[in-house]
């Protein structure tokens, strides 16, 4: 049986795949029984390269660093998080910045922040919805992933906290507010 994997690391970065250079890769399709070896070489200076191996759609090593969110049976997002020297700081580590009116909304409402999720959303949907239910709907999700497979009709992937499944939903945008979230 052949997997295909589809990569999203959340920094800016090109990869080799089994050795193969490749600046923006298309999901890849591969034997579920043999390892695929995935390295990142981040753009900015200050982050640091890695390697990863995945087996049967799941991070064998550096699984601190990256997580697999199954789609289909044969089908897995592998996102990759970056990749730090290790100094210490009384000061807080900066969080990377979050793209998307989705993973924004997902971000704060996981956060707590319902006021700043709201002026994400349009009206109409806001009104219809109060925060503990906003809170109730993202609460059995740890993370959302972009959706790289054309064929399949979910704008975004919200990942369970207790497995590695993903469920597909579709993010409706009008303009720069959410006016619409389905599950597909």
């Amino acid at each position: 049986m052949k997997i295909q994997y589809a990569f999203a690391p959340r920094f800016e970065c090109v990869m080799l795949i089994n050795g193969a250079f490749n600046e923006k890769p298309a999901p890849v399709s591969y034997p579920s029984s043999s390892p695929l070896y995935v390295t990142l070489l981040p753009l900015k200076a200050i982050l640091l390269p890695y390697t990863v191996k995945l087996l049967g759609g799941k991070p064998m090593c550096n699984t601190e660093l990256a997580r697999s969110c199954e789609i289909t049976a044969d089908r897995f997002v592998i996102g990759f998080a970056e990749r730090h020297n290790y100094v210490y700081s009384p000061k807080p580590t900066e969080q990377p910045p979050v793209h998307g009116l989705p993973p924004r909304l997902f971000a704060l409402v996981k956060s707590g922040e319902f006021d700043a999720a709201r002026k994400l959303m349009t009206r109409e949907l806001s009104e219809s919805v109060d925060d503990a239910a906003i809170a109730e709907f993202f609460a059995p999700y740890s993370d959302i992933i972009e959706n790289p497979y054309p064929d399949i009709g979910a704008t975004h992937f919200l990942m369970h906290k207790d497995s590695s499944k993903g469920d597909g939903f579709i993010f409706t945008c009008d303009g720069a507010r959410i006016s619409d979230i389905e599950e597909t």
